[in-house]
């Protein structure tokens, strides 16, 4: 008895529409697919909650609750339907391709209107393709459509006082926008039909393999490079796709030709003699600028799509935390200072306020790619003005310790081609995060937003947080001092 063809949807759609072979692996090798790492739960986890605020928008909505099987899916949404009130996820069929809009909206003559909803904060093609498929779907199924609405988070935004969401939420129509994605649509998904039941695809990995978003599948793609891979050369990677060509994998085999930047020459031998390249006299012109005391600062961020606090946008980088080193003069023993926001009240007026006590009038403000301190502290002076003369006249006391780093004053083959801290610091000082309970920037954000805003957490499990957040956090701005004391060796 043949194998019932499986239904095609939309979120499926769109993964053929990026690469066949990740399309085919969803239906035939699932193995390949790793499991959700916390960083891309969070990423789900936010769109939610943002779907869930613009259903606010239709008090008298009707979710549909979620089938396993799409035919019964199919099944309940056409008795919702008769209704005549909007519906949250209401599945169809058409064929054998399947979609569950986030909200259908009943207008005059016993027509709908599509209405997506995205957590971004523009009109990305991805979004017009997702709509178009919607739109076959449906009308297919028997629906008359007539208008498809984009909802996305205006980045304008200010909260004050409560989320208001009709504000928060752009609608935006795309009807005409997705008029050229509708076209050779059914072909489209025949031939999606036809890879899933046919051999696994064979697909060089290419630079659509991060856009426009990065694969799951990297790991089961990529895993064919070996150690020391051609993609650890710096630059643009589109020259590093035609050595694959060539057959070239290592970057010790890079042929270093006319085709490479000084820099990426520089590299290409240090990685083939294995030695580290020291450019003594650029690395002395940077410790020159430096100016005593010096303050090493760090923040960690949250960056939450629905604004967390009063006078902040959405997706803005909000300081939870600081931690800062002060080394008063040439040999003196550094003085740490830390702040770590107690709760969810908005962090940023203790944050300046510590700051503008602990960083004096004079010496470096040192902060590793400094863009980002600079930004926070910036972001955070719109919102509270009374400390904008203070800030203009800080801001010109920074400096970036990435610069030698960037600049390739200095380099490691063990860097593997990164010039972040994380790479940095164990190559040039021997120690690491390794073993941290939170050891990124990234993981610190999540902890701190789900202990801090989450449901039913425990005092146990807070604290547990907190105290790694403030030895994180703590080693940041010391892999920093110790950087630097390196570099002055060097």
């Amino acid at each position: 008895m043949p194998k019932p063809q499986p239904f095609l949807s939309k979120s499926k759609y769109l993964e053929g529409v990026k690469c066949s072979k990740l399309l085919w692996c969803e239906f035939n090798n699932r193995k390949a697919f790793p499991k959700t790492d916390p960083a891309t739960q969070a990423i789900f986890d936010q769109g939610t909650k943002v779907g869930e605020l613009a259903q606010k928008l239709f008090p008298d909505g009707i979710k549909i609750e979620r089938e396993q099987m799409p035919e019964k899916m199919h099944a309940k949404s056409i008795e919702a339907l008769k209704l005549r009130k909007p519906l949250f996820e209401s599945g169809l069929i058409y064929g054998r391709a399947y979609a569950l809009p986030d909200i259908l909206d009943p207008v005059e003559g016993g027509a709908w209107d599509i209405i997506e909803v995205k957590s971004g904060t523009s009109v990305e093609d991805t979004h017009l393709i997702d709509v178009a498929y919607q739109k076959y779907v449906y009308t297919g199924a028997g629906l008359k459509i007539r208008r498809c609405y984009l909802m996305y988070i205006d980045k304008e935004y200010v909260r004050k006082g409560e989320i208001e969401p009709k504000k928060l939420l752009k609608k935006e129509d795309i009807t005409k926008k997705i008029k050229p994605y509708e076209k050779g649509l059914k072909s489209s998904i025949d031939s999606m039909l036809e890879i899933i039941s046919g051999k696994e695809p064979v697909v060089k990995i290419s630079p659509r393999c991060s856009s426009p978003y990065a694969c799951p599948l990297e790991d089961f793609c990529w895993g064919f490079l070996p150690e020391g891979d051609i993609f650890q050369l710096r630059g643009k990677k589109e020259k590093l796709y035609a050595l694959l060509d060539e057959g070239i994998l290592k970057i010790t085999d890079i042929p270093p030709d006319g085709r490479w930047s000084e820099k990426q020459l520089l590299q290409i031998n240090s990685h083939k003699t294995g030695k580290v390249h020291v450019d003594k006299e650029g690395i002395q012109d940077f410790i020159n600028e430096l100016k005593y005391p010096i303050y090493f600062l760090d923040f960690e961020t949250i960056m939450p799509a629905i604004p967390a606090y009063d006078l902040s946008h959405p997706y803005e980088m909000i300081p939870f935390q600081l931690s800062l080193h002060i080394v008063q003069k040439a040999g003196a023993k550094p003085v740490h200072y830390s702040y770590l926001a107690p709760g969810d009240v908005d962090p940023r007026p203790e944050v300046l306020k510590q700051l503008k006590d602990l960083l004096g009038n004079t010496g470096t403000i040192l902060a590793y790619n400094m863009s980002f301190e600079i930004n926070r502290l910036r972001d955070g002076v719109e919102a509270y003005p009374e400390y904008k003369g203070w800030f203009s006249k800080l801001e010109k006391r920074f400096i970036d310790l990435l610069t030698p780093f960037r600049s390739l004053n200095y380099y490691n083959p063990k860097q593997e081609g990164s010039a972040s801290i994380k790479y940095v610091l164990p190559a040039l000082t021997g120690t690491s995060y390794a073993g941290m309970e939170i050891a990124d920037g990234a993981t610190a954000s999540r902890e701190y937003e789900r202990v801090t805003f989450g449901s039913n957490i425990e005092a146990k499990d807070r604290q547990k947080v907190r105290d790694a957040l403030e030895k994180y956090c703590q080693l940041d701005t010391q892999a920093m001092i110790d950087v630097l004391e390196k570099l002055k060796e060097l």
